[in-house]
């Protein structure tokens, strides 16, 4: 095995990290928000993490009963 010297290196790395699909904002975002246990669903989609999607719906009704409450009255 060739060993290789430090310039070739550190062009292979520069190289590895210019194809990070992590730079953009919303890659990160949808990353963070993904289950960590099964990223991907059966049809290669990402799933929301639980815990995203329980604070969405306590969310939801949250704002339900404020308009409710507000308005309705």
């Amino acid at each position: 095995m060739p060993y290789l010297t430090e310039i070739e290196m550190r062009k292979l790395l520069r190289d590895a990290y210019a194809r990070d699909p992590e730079r953009s904002f919303l890659a990160q975002i949808g990353r963070n928000a993904s289950d960590p246990a099964i990223p991907r669903d059966a049809n290669n989609r990402p799933r929301i993490h639980p815990l995203w999607l329980t604070l969405g719906l306590v969310a939801l009704f949250m704002a339900g009963v404020f308009f409710y409450f507000s308005f309705a009255q």
